[in-house]
């Protein structure tokens, strides 16, 4: 047996209400219209539900059992259109976000931010390198990531949202670097320690040697920002990191920026995506919000 949900509606809004025309007044409809569809709800499991009683009405046996039940049934639909609506506008939900470990510091406020506005969304973050956040937009992993800005994307759509140096950075008493400058053209000579394949840092880095017709010597390579700083602090060789990873080390004097001549390779961040039209309402509050986020935003002159 179907059914009908205006007809149960009706049947339960008046019983509900004590009422028919109470009940007419609230869905917004004749009197005889509700009693129509009473009627017809009995003519569909063939037992009486309800009898008039003077202005008032009475539940039968079976009535009452029904009504216990649609009850529960209109609190459950009462919930999910609160649900939609929360999700319509933002209030809960679920957000996949996907940073690599640097340009987290600059994402943090803005998550902070974000969840105490929207407190009822659940943000879940990923973290990988620059290769493994464009193929969780691509997977669908993560709705948006941060991912390094270049041309060639192909599906993902980004947004700029910081720049950063990548400093050359060795031991303080380094003997490959004795001094605080280097031209570029002597990194050819000099072992080089990077981030492991598939780091924006590293791809920066291959880009700007080779726009120097520079090949480096690879001695070492890392996918932890901890472990290459330590073997560049043991003069195991030099390095290329963000600014932002070595700025403390700098300032303690464990590690020492090297100027190089020809200038130093900058590194666009930005938020990517895979369309606007696909991106659910927290993805869009989250997006509005960074729009907002002027002086998390800054960028690098």
């Amino acid at each position: 047996m179907i059914v009908n949900m205006n007809q149960l509606r009706a049947f339960y809004t008046a019983a509900k209400l004590n009422s028919i025309s109470k009940a007419a007044q609230e869905l917004m409809v004749t009197p005889p219209a509700i009693t129509m569809q009473i009627k017809q709800l009995e003519e569909t499991v063939g037992i009486r539900l309800l009898v008039r009683d003077g202005n008032s009405i009475r539940l039968t046996d079976t009535g009452l059992n029904i009504f216990k039940r649609a009850e529960r049934i209109f609190q459950e639909i009462h919930d999910m259109e609160g649900f939609l609506e929360d999700v319509s506008t933002g209030r809960s939900g679920e957000l996949r976000i996907g940073c690599p470990e640097v340009p987290l510091k600059h994402l943090m406020p803005v998550i902070t931010k974000f969840k105490n506005t929207y407190p009822g969304i659940k943000v879940i973050l990923d973290q990988g390198s620059n290769a493994d956040m464009v193929r969780s937009i691509i997977d669908y992993r993560n709705e948006l990531a941060v991912i390094r800005c270049r041309p060639g994307t192909g599906k993902i759509k980004t947004k700029v949202i910081w720049r950063d140096e990548v400093v050359l950075v060795a031991s303080p008493n380094s003997v490959h670097i004795p001094g605080s400058e280097i031209s570029v053209m002597q990194l050819a000579h000099i072992p080089l320690i990077l981030r492991r394949e598939g780091s924006a840092v590293r791809e920066v880095v291959f880009e700007y040697l080779k726009r120097f017709k520079v090949t480096p010597q690879i001695a070492m390579e890392s996918a932890s920002i901890t472990l290459l700083k330590e073997f560049v602090r043991q003069d195991n060789g030099v390095g290329f990191l963000e600014r932002d990873a070595v700025e403390e080390d700098i300032k303690d004097n464990t590690i020492k920026s090297v100027k190089i001549l020809e200038g130093s390779p900058i590194i666009e961040f930005g938020i990517g995506y895979r369309n606007r039209r696909d991106l659910s309402p927290p993805a869009w509050a989250f997006l509005r919000l960074l729009d907002k986020s002027d002086n998390i935003l800054s960028v690098l002159k």
